[in-house]
């Protein structure tokens, strides 16, 4: 399999995705990223091609599968050309930054069947598989509450990274809303069997005076009355600080996703172990590659991301109104 980099300049990618890739059996034919710099410092003793234009990389070296990355105010523009050229590929959430504009790039990738896989990892922790499973044999129950948190450094470190885009709202969206509240979002929409109705955010500008917030706390409620509550920010010091939890009438779990109990209340608990959230992410890289090989479909496509997006931008219009929005029930696509 023919694999090439797009964006090579975005964390993931050197963090994860390029060694995962270097690391499988899949043959990395090219990268590309507008900074040149960035590609002779990410790949200096490879005899992988490097471009500074992506579709010089696409025309060129015909990939089968690409790892896309990109500013999140580009995002959708790249879906959207690749997309056209029905080229396979794996892309970074958020997709994009406005919803409307990514929902008709979803619907045309599966109208025509093009492979798209959206990175959101948490469905791939061990203790989000078991919830899962025990949604599909019909022990789940109803949901009544659920809870995610994901704190991590402060926004410094994006400059640090090469990418201070990530601080500028015009281009990122805004801050750990649409860096970490997709991750949330998705977990969330993937257990629950009703769509959320209504939206509810706050942030705070208060630790580092940047334009984007340190920390937004998102409150969902379905119509019958299930909450859920995600909090996500530029908080800790040190290391990234994870909790998930959630209530049904037929269990509780509350704890890190790596390893645990999920308890029934009416037998004995569910136990459940797997790898680190870092490690996970080569959990998906292979996940990505077999998908594709094997004909299925990404785990979350452009169209479930479309339902997440929509969620954010709801939540950054709570922000921007200080009241509560009201979703239609398509909310969840």
């Amino acid at each position: 399999m023919r694999v090439a980099i797009i964006g090579a300049s975005h964390w993931h990618v050197p963090v994860y995705y390029l060694e995962a890739l270097k690391l499988s059996e899949a043959r990395l034919v090219g990268l590309a990223d507008p900074d040149l710099a960035v590609l002779e410092r990410l790949d200096p003793e490879s005899d992988h091609p490097h471009y500074t234009d992506y579709r010089a990389l696409l025309e060129r070296e015909k990939p089968d599968l690409v790892f896309a990355h990109a500013p999140h105010d580009q995002m959708t523009a790249l879906a959207a050309d690749l997309v056209a050229r029905r080229q396979a590929f794996h892309m970074e959430k958020p997709a994009g930054i406005d919803w409307r504009a990514l929902q008709p790039v979803a619907r045309e990738a599966r109208e025509a069947g093009v492979f798209n896989s959206i990175a959101l990892v948490n469905r791939y922790m061990a203790g989000v598989e078991a919830l899962v499973g025990l949604k599909e044999a019909g022990r789940l129950g109803r949901v009544a509450h659920g809870y995610f948190r994901l704190f991590a450094g402060p926004p410094e470190r994006y400059r640090a990274w090469g990418v201070p885009w990530m601080l500028d709202p015009a281009r990122a969206g805004a801050g750990p809303l649409f860096n970490f509240g997709p991750h949330g979002v998705d977990l969330f929409l993937s257990l629950l069997d009703e769509p959320v109705v209504t939206v509810s955010c706050w942030t705070t500008h208060a630790l580092h005076h940047e334009q984007i917030e340190d920390l937004a706390s998102v409150h969902l409620q379905t119509a019958s009355g299930a909450l859920a509550v995600i909090e996500v920010g530029y908080v800790v010091s040190g290391a990234y600080e994870r909790y998930f939890s959630l209530t049904t009438d037929a269990l509780h779990f509350g704890g890190q996703l790596d390893q645990g109990n999920i308890l029934l209340r009416d037998g004995q608990p569910v136990s459940f172990s797997g790898v680190d959230a870092d490690a996970v992410y080569s959990i998906y890289t292979r996940e990505v590659l077999r998908r594709y090989e094997a004909g299925l479909p990404g785990r979350v496509d452009l169209m479930a991301m479309t339902a997440i997006l929509r969620i954010i931008n709801a939540a950054q219009e709570s922000v921007a109104r200080g009241q509560a929005v009201a979703l239609g029930t398509e909310a969840n696509g």
